[in-house]
């Protein structure tokens, strides 16, 4: 069994590891174009939206782009993904409602359970690239309840970097050896462990929708390894 002793913190990420962007954004683009009788791809434009939004991250990063938070970033990569989509008709009003979609992600079936029960031992946070007021309004919206949140917004340094890893410990008054980064995301906990984080890998199947599964097979250099949620809060518990 794998000693967490020292462990006395949980940093999540919440985009597609605790909150189901993917399927909260195809329904509600769905609804969209159905009623305006258009034909489109709809998981296609879902995955636009997110990947390139990642891609202009990192140029906020290298410092190509000036610092923007998610939202900001949402909204412009809103426009390159309606210019691809041409059969979708959305004014500027009508897209600035829809970039809230993003404030309205349901949570994954278990998450919620499982940080509730991570929390009796744990103190519980996020550690995300998403906005702040995204992930407060996720949380509000699917009953979760947080020790904290940090979103990468506020730092001066997005992941994968490792000040935003050495921030999440240095705002819990831990040691960066302390904070347990837990994410869907392998990338994520790579960088994290790099930082000097310990790491819980908990696999979504379906965060980039059917048939575009990652490799969620463990990964040996990872503190812990789940299947799921309910598996990564016995573990973590035990």
């Amino acid at each position: 069994m794998t000693d967490l002793s020292n462990v006395k913190a949980l940093a999540w990420d919440i985009g597609g590891t605790i909150f189901d962007w993917h399927h909260t954004i195809k329904g509600e683009v769905s609804a969209i174009a159905e009623a305006q009788g258009a034909e489109l791809d709809v998981a296609a434009f879902t995955n636009m939206w997110r990947f390139t939004m990642f891609k202009r991250l990192q140029l906020v990063r290298r410092g190509d782009l000036p610092w923007l938070n998610a939202d900001q970033l949402h909204r412009r990569v809103l426009d390159e993904v309606m210019e691809a989509h041409p059969q979708l008709k959305l004014d500027p009003s009508e897209r600035d409602e829809l970039n809230q979609v993003w404030h309205r992600m349901n949570a994954w079936p278990g998450s919620a359970e499982c940080l509730e029960a991570l929390r009796s031992r744990y103190k519980v946070t996020v550690l995300t690239v998403m906005s702040w007021a995204i992930a407060v309004d996720c949380s509000k919206h699917n009953g979760i309840s947080w020790d904290g949140i940090l979103s990468c917004e506020f730092l001066g340094h997005y992941k994968p970097e490792p000040e935003a890893y050495h921030a999440s410990a240095k705002y819990l008054g831990l040691d960066i050896s302390e904070v347990m980064m837990c994410a869907a995301h392998k990338g994520d906990l790579q960088a994290a462990a790099r930082a000097g984080m310990p790491t819980a890998y908990v696999p979504v199947a379906t965060e980039r929708g059917e048939g575009n599964d990652p490799d969620m097979s463990p990964d040996p250099s990872f503190t812990v390894n789940a299947t799921d949620f309910a598996d990564l809060s016995r573990q973590l518990l035990a």
